[in-house]
């Protein structure tokens, strides 16, 4: 269907607010310095926008701006740290026409401490540039990074920390990342993100900028666009009828579907599909202990699964053997386990948090089973932390 490619779906607005796309560009500044005016108004619009409504104003509080490159990451914080704050002060002031004291009142505490303000007890004696370049700043930047550089610890942190509201301890104001946040990153307070550069695959693009709006609050995407490149321009001249169906120009996947380290991840999770939903009658969880290799049906569902496998592979006879084998060899395994099973009286299922129980699948982090199953084609591999040793061989 139009609305409905499986991988895609239609929903209205009504339904859920989803995210807005913003295309900018900065034809007078150079590309080190394009990202600094759009980063400084987004800081200051949700204080001026939302004043009164609190629950908009924390889930645009955080900006999320995503890189391509750990260099645009560096460059960034550079900025951050001095060019936006001088922006961010800068449309404060003229967002306030002078009441300042309204929009930030934790600063101001009028006859308590009027030492703070030099001996004004009145805060609107003082001019509000003078108050917001010289007593207080508008905002202490919270500033972390999400990279390949950090240790995973640091970075579990970080997306740990993200969850904090705005008045919490620690909250974080920006925070600065590579594509590690395309998958993995589910914060539902989240709703506005910088895409620092129109990233090098569509699919990369559209992972990276759903990682916002993602509760009922709307998010908006901003794509920083270069104007010294030519990705850049093209998709910014054909910002709307690329983003009016950009699932059209994801990239094809180049998939190795019958290698060993994909079948030791999968091909057992085929077989189980395979048997579980025929006609043999073995559907239920409980079932898993009625396998019977020496059935006839059985034989002939392994024997259509072989010849679908023969079918993808063509003429690699080579691949073709080792994957029958491969599946021969599942086979027997589950045989063994249903005897094991039945000589030690124990219930064998497909899995089950029974500690009773034996599993035929488990999680792949887990031990309580005989074939550990992926449930996310995300993460395949544990994470290990590297050192390396300068001078050792």
């Amino acid at each position: 269907r139009y609305d409905d490619s499986y991988f895609a779906k239609t929903v209205p607005l009504k339904e859920k607010p989803g995210r807005l796309y913003v295309g900018y560009l900065a034809p007078l500044l150079s590309r080190q310095h394009c990202l600094e005016p759009l980063a400084g108004a987004l800081l200051s619009a949700p204080v001026k926008l939302f004043k009164d409504k609190e629950e908009y104003l924390d889930n645009w509080w955080t900006q999320v701006v995503y890189h391509g490159s750990l260099r645009g990451v560096a460059n960034s914080r550079t900025l951050y740290q001095s060019s936006v704050i001088s922006y961010l002060n800068k449309m404060t002031i003229e967002n306030l026409n002078g009441e300042i004291e309204d929009y930030y009142p934790s600063y101001f505490e009028y006859n308590e401490k009027p030492e703070s303000l030099d001996g004004y007890k009145d805060i609107k004696d003082i001019d509000v540039k003078t108050i917001v370049n010289k007593y207080i700043p508008v905002r202490n930047l919270n500033i972390k990074t999400l990279t390949s550089r950090q240790s995973a610890e640091e970075n579990a942190h970080t997306f740990d920390t993200l969850v904090k509201e705005k008045d919490e301890s620690d909250s974080i104001d920006v925070v600065l990342a590579t594509n590690m946040i395309s998958v993995g990153l589910d914060v539902s307070r989240l709703a506005l993100m910088i895409i620092n550069g129109q990233p090098l695959t569509t699919a990369e693009y559209i992972q990276a900028s759903s990682r916002v709006g993602r509760s009922e609050i709307p998010g908006i995407v901003f794509i920083n666009y270069y104007k010294t490149q030519a990705r850049s321009l093209s998709h910014y001249e054909n910002f709307k009828s690329y983003h009016n169906a950009f699932y059209r120009f994801v990239e094809p996947s180049s998939l190795t579907p019958f290698t060993y380290q994909a079948r030791a991840r999968a091909l057992h999770a085929a077989l189980v599909i395979a048997i579980r939903y025929s006609n043999i009658g073995l559907i239920n969880n409980e079932s898993a202990g009625e396998f019977d290799s020496k059935s006839d049906y059985l034989k002939k569902v392994i024997k259509n699964m072989k010849t679908r496998c023969s079918l993808a592979l063509g003429n690699k006879k080579e691949t073709i053997n080792k994957v029958s084998k491969h599946i021969d060899d599942l086979v027997v395994a589950w045989q063994q386990e249903v005897s094991y099973c039945q000589a030690n009286k124990i219930k064998l299922v497909y899995n089950s948090n029974d500690r009773s129980f034996s599993n035929l699948i488990c999680n792949f982090d887990e031990e309580k089973g005989l074939w550990k199953t992926l449930q996310s084609m995300r993460n395949v591999e544990d994470e290990a932390l590297v050192k390396l040793l300068k001078g050792v061989k």
